[in-house]
Formats: C-alpha cells, structure tokens, sequence
C-alpha cells in the first residue's frame, strides 16, 4: 500500500513510534497522518492483552467532520507488529532533510521487544 503523507505541519513518522511505544506500554495513542488537506488519523486503544485500531478519514484534516473508515481488535503482535515494520523499512532508507523531517528512533529496538519480545520482532 502506499500513501502520499505530508510532513507538514506535523511529523507522522515520528508520531507514529511515539505511538507505538504508548500502545505497547499500555496507554491509548493517536497518529495525524496529514495528506494535504486531508488526513488520517490512527488510533490506538489497549484493552488488557489486546488493542483496538480505528482509522478515521478527514475531510480537510478537520478532526471534527472525520468518519470512521476501519476498526479491528487483535494482539500486539496483531495490531502493533505490522506498524513497527513499516518503521523499521522506513529507517532503513535513511531518509533526510529536505525529504523528511529528522525522527528518533533511539526507543525502535525497546519497542520492538514490548510488542513482539525480541528486539529483532
């Protein structure tokens, strides 16, 4: 799948490993993915041994007038696992100024290992 995401006015990318790292601990979290004007906005929701992720399009990024387009339950491994994937293909390619805006990625491996139990996940 691809998806053509902003890095303006936010950084999705970074927003999404702070995510992740919420979720995988325990705390509900959110991510803008701005699309100039829209957006997605992914939600995060542990519930005991699971998470619930909902996707919600906006219309104009407008959080307000956004509707729901996909919710699912399942394991970390389930849910999280995948994400954490795509975070680690997109820190393979190094990406820099002036084609992304800089992400820390010093917590990927801890991550890693709270969603899959082993830092290579």
């Amino acid at each position: 799948m691809r998806i053509d995401a902003s890095d303006v006015p936010n950084n999705p990318v970074q927003e999404l490993v702070e995510a992740l790292d919420m979720a995988a601990s325990g705390t509900p979290s959110y991510v803008w993915w701005h699309l100039e004007p829209d957006g997605y906005f992914m939600h995060f929701m542990p519930i005991k041994e699971e998470v619930e992720f909902k996707l919600h399009f906006a219309p104009g990024s407008e959080r307000s007038r956004s509707q729901e387009v996909l919710s699912t339950t399942g394991s970390q491994v389930e849910i999280l696992l995948p994400f954490w994937r795509f975070l680690r293909e997109f820190q393979s390619h190094s990406y820099a100024e002036p084609h992304w805006t800089a992400v820390n990625y010093d917590r990927i491996l801890a991550i890693g290992a709270l969603i899959g139990g082993t830092s290579d996940a």
